[in-house]
C-alpha cells in the first residue's frame, strides 16, 4: 500500500496557471496511483478546464489504460474539447531527496487535431511559480527513454509552455482543414528519465493541454498508471577473446542502455592506450603479466555501474633438463617456465605421444616438442623446445683447416664433438716459430686467427691439446691446422 505524506495545496490561478504550495511531500517510492479509486490527489484547473476523472466513453478512447478509470480531456464522453483551452492537471508535491535518479513511466493516449491541438508534461520547483518541460521532442530513444514527445511546435501549448513540445495527433485523416494523423492509435506506455530532480524537494509535475477555436471534434488526450522511482541503475558486463598472446578484444555486454563507457586496461606502461571510451574496445598490454580490466558504464539518466576481471598475460620458455641419450635415443626431457601466470590457475598440455602435462616432460626422443598454456582468465599461448642428443659418444676431434673469413662458416679453430663431457681442457696453438700464439682452458673458446688482436696470414700453425672425456684417463692430442685466408 502506497504511503501518502499530508500534503496541503492552496489553489488559485495566475499567468502560469494552477500555483500548488507544497509543504512535505510523497517521499516514498516507488510511487504508483492507477487512479481506480480516487483521483489520486490530482487536481485540474486552467481555462476551458474540461479535465475529467472517471471511465471514459468515446468514439476513440473507450476505455481506460488498465482497469476502468484515468484522467482525460473532454470529458468522459462525446468527441470535442473546449475551444481556446488552456488547462492542466497537477500531481501532489514530491520528496526526492532521497531518490538520485527520479524516473516517470505513465500511459498516455492522444487523440487531437495534429499540430495545433495537443499536452506536454512539465515540472515545477518553486510551486508552481514557473514550469519546466520534462525532457524534450526529438529526445533519443531508448530502453528508459520511449514514447515521449512526438511533436513540436504544438500550436496551442503557448498560454501554457514556451517550448511547445508534446504529444499531437489523431488516427483520423486529414478532412478540410483538419489535420489527421500521428496519433497514439492507443495506450502507450511514455517513459523519461529525470537526473536533474534528483535530491530535490517540492516538486510538483503537471500535464499541460492547448487547443484552437476549431477542429476540436476529436476525443482528446488522456493519462494512466503512472509510476515515478528510482531509475533502474545500469548492470556493467563484458566479455573477451584474446587475440594473440598480448592482444584483447573486449565485448560491451552491460544492460540497460548505456550511452557512456569508461575502460580502464589496468596498464599503465601503455601510456594513453590505458583507457578507451568506445562500447568496445582492444588492447595490447605491454609485458606478461596479471591485469585487473575495468569498465564503468554510465547513463541515460540512471545510476552508472562498475565491473571488474583479472586477465593473464603470459609469455614461456621452454629449455632442455636432460639431453637424449646418444645410443638409445631415449631419455631426454623438456621444462617450460612461464612468466605472467602468478596466482593463475594453469592448464599444460604437450604433443608428446601419449600427451603429457604438467610443466616438466620425460622420456624424450630427439625431436622438437610444444606444450599449450591455457588457464583460468589466461590468454593462452603455445612454447616449442628441443630436446637434443647428447653427443658424448661422437668423441672430440679437431679440423685441419679453417677459413676466418666472417662468412660465419669455418670461422674459428677449436675441438668438436662432445663438449660437455670434457673436463681438464687445455688448448694451445704455435706459429712456425713456436710462439704460442692461442691459449684457452674452455673447450666452447674458438681461436678466430687473430694474434694481440690482429689478423695473421694464412699459414700453417701447431696445435697441442690435452683433456679428460666424462672422467676417464686424460688424452693428449696434437696436430697441425692450415690458416687459410
Amino acid at each position: 500500500m502506497r504511503q501518502f505524506v499530508f500534503i496541503f495545496f492552496l489553489l488559485f490561478i495566475g499567468n502560469n496557471g494552477l500555483r500548488a504550495q507544497c509543504t512535505g511531500g510523497i517521499a516514498a517510492f516507488p510511487y504508483t496511483e492507477n487512479f481506480e479509486t480516487s483521483d489520486g490527489g490530482w487536481v485540474s484547473g486552467g481555462f476551458g478546464n474540461d479535465w475529467a476523472w472517471g471511465t471514459p466513453n468515446k468514439p476513440v478512447i473507450t476505455g481506460a489504460g488498465s482497469g476502468t478509470k484515468c484522467w482525460i480531456t473532454g470529458g468522459l464522453t462525446g468527441s470535442s474539447y473546449t475551444a481556446s483551452e488552456a488547462s492542466f492537471l497537477v500531481s501532489p508535491c514530491f520528496d526526492f531527496t532521497g531518490v538520485q535518479y527520479p524516473y516517470i513511466e505513465f500511459k498516455v493516449f492522444w487523440e487531437t487535431e495534429q499540430r495545433f491541438d495537443g499536452g506536454s508534461f512539465q515540472y515545477s520547483l518553486d510551486n508552481g511559480a514557473s514550469w519546466t518541460n520534462v525532457g524534450a521532442a526529438g529526445d533519443p530513444v531508448n530502453c528508459l527513454n520511449t514514447n515521449w514527445f512526438n511533436f513540436s511546435p504544438i500550436n496551442y501549448l503557448s498560454p501554457l509552455s514556451g517550448v511547445r513540445d508534446g504529444w499531437s495527433g489523431n488516427k483520423q485523416p486529414t478532412s478540410g482543414g483538419c489535420n489527421g494523423g500521428n496519433g497514439s492509435n492507443g495506450w502507450v506506455q511514455a517513459k523519461h528519465t529525470m537526473p536533474y530532480l534528483g535530491g530535490k524537494s517540492g516538486v510538483i509535475f503537471r500535464f499541460i493541454f492547448g487547443a484552437g477555436t476549431i477542429c476540436n471534434s476529436f476525443d482528446g488526450f488522456a493519462i494512466d498508471d503512472i509510476k515515478i522511482s528510482e531509475a533502474p541503475p545500469n548492470v556493467a558486463s563484458f566479455t573477451y577473446t584474446c587475440v594473440n598472446n598480448n592482444t584483447v578484444s573486449f565485448t560491451n555486454t552491460s544492460a540497460l542502455c548505456p550511452s557512456s563507457y569508461d575502460w580502464n586496461f589496468g596498464d599503465p606502461a601503455s601510456g594513453a592506450d590505458n583507457t578507451a571510451n568506445t562500447a568496445n574496445a582492444t588492447h595490447t598490454f605491454s609485458a606478461p603479466g596479471k591485469y585487473t580490466v575495468s569498465l564503468t558504464v554510465s547513463g541515460p539518466g540512471n545510476a552508472p555501474a562498475t565491473i571488474t576481471k583479472d586477465i593473464y598475460i603470459i609469455a614461456a620458455n621452454v629449455t632442455m633438463l636432460q639431453p637424449v641419450d646418444c645410443q638409445s635415443n631415449t631419455g631426454g626431457s623438456l621444462i617450460v617456465s612461464v612468466d605472467g601466470a602468478t596466482g593463475a590457475s594453469l592448464n599444460l598440455l604437450w604433443n608428446t605421444v601419449p600427451p603429457q602435462s604438467g610443466s616438466v616432460i620425460s622420456n624424450l626422443t630427439e625431436g622438437i616438442y610444444s606444450v599449450q598454456i591455457s588457464g583460468t582468465d589466461v590468454c593462452p599461448i603455445t612454447a616449442t623446445g628441443k630436446a637434443e642428443k647428447d653427443i658424448s659418444c661422437i668423441g672430440i676431434f679437431f679440423p685441419s683447416a679453417f677459413t676466418p673469413d666472417g662468412d660465419g662458416k669455418n670461422d674459428e679453430f677449436g675441438p668438436l664433438g662432445s663438449l660437455l663431457s670434457l673436463s681438464n681442457y687445455q688448448l694451445i696453438i704455435y706459429n712456425r716459430w713456436g710462439e704460442r700464439v692461442f691459449y684457452s682452458t674452455n673447450p666452447f673458446e674458438k681461436w678466430n686467427g687473430n694474434v694481440k688482436g690482429t689478423k695473421t696470414d694464412g699459414n700453417v700453425f701447431v696445435w697441442r691439446s690435452s683433456f679428460s672425456i666424462n672422467g676417464q684417463a686424460e688424452q693428449n692430442r696434437k696436430g697441425t691446422i692450415l690458416l687459410i685466408r
